[in-house]
């Protein structure tokens, strides 16, 4: 048997937690779906949509929901938040709380350029947590008709006991979450199990008076764990389902936004909600 050292095993547990939660970078360039600004919400179709990508992606992550999306007839933005001075070049790896700040000053910019009084928002993974805590913590559900999460961080990672095994360890766990994380992806820090920004996200109940809420996880999550427990939110009120219920196969977590079933779930919830 293998014995790490302190260091070695803070080495360690970092390198998985940036591993799990990359996601796979698409290839378009960043921005949101209507950059004419010219789109403005139907009666069939009143609230524009934003998607919120995960950590260690862009707005590419939708490049094949957002054309359906559009086609159906939504106004569609995607904005690429959360960019940082670390040396990966990805988005999606900022403090969690500063990047919830930056989607809502974006949101303000399409409620102002569509005339809509609220939006629907989905939300992959850190996407769907900065969903939640933009209703709750930023107390902006007035703005909220509908959120659509797919396997969102509602409860904090485990990444499948690697943050439990550096919690037998204090001096490990502090050592990747606030010298070797923040260097790289501080969002990866705040999605842990017990962090900071998940307990002030889990104080109290997520869900906000006058939004609706629709989880969507996948069984085979290793990214956001326990599978299902870790993203649900178990209020009254709230839809919570895997992904598996839809259809049998397997869904990896970074491909949820890729996946027919997934988007036309989507595309059911948001008529649905209207």
């Amino acid at each position: 048997m293998v014995r790490l050292s302190g260091t070695a095993l803070a080495a360690a547990v970092a390198t998985a937690v940036l591993t799990g939660m990359a996601a796979t970078p698409g290839t378009a360039t960043a921005g949101p779906a209507d950059p004419s600004g010219t789109c403005r919400p139907t009666a069939g179709h009143p609230y524009p949509v934003v998607l919120l990508h995960g950590t260690m992606d862009d707005s590419s992550a939708w490049n094949v929901l957002a054309p359906n999306l559009t086609a159906a007839g939504y106004c569609v933005f995607a904005p690429s938040y959360g960019q940082d001075s670390s040396p990966l070049p990805y988005g999606g790896i900022a403090p969690i709380a500063r990047a919830a700040t930056e989607v809502a000053t974006y949101i303000d910019g399409v409620l102002a350029q569509t005339g809509a009084t609220r939006v629907d928002i989905v939300g992959h993974s850190q996407g769907g947590t900065i969903a939640e805590y933009y209703a709750k913590n930023l107390g902006q559900a007035r703005h909220v008709h509908t959120e659509l999460l797919l396997a969102p961080g509602t409860h904090g990672t485990t990444l499948s006991g690697l943050v439990d095994l550096a919690d037998r360890a204090p001096a490990v766990r502090s050592a990747v979450d606030t010298a070797v994380l923040p260097a790289f992806c501080a969002a990866c820090a705040d999605l842990e199990v017990g962090s900071t920004f998940m307990n002030a996200l889990d104080d109290g109940p997520i869900a906000q008076p006058g939004v609706r809420y629709a989880v969507l996880a996948t069984r085979d999550d290793t990214t956001v764990t326990p599978a299902g427990p870790a993203s649900f939110i178990d209020e009254p009120g709230v839809s919570n389902q895997f992904v598996q219920d839809l259809r049998p196969g397997s869904v990896a977590h970074q491909h949820l936004p890729l996946d027919p079933t997934v988007d036309q779930w989507i595309l059911d919830q948001l008529g649905s909600g209207r």
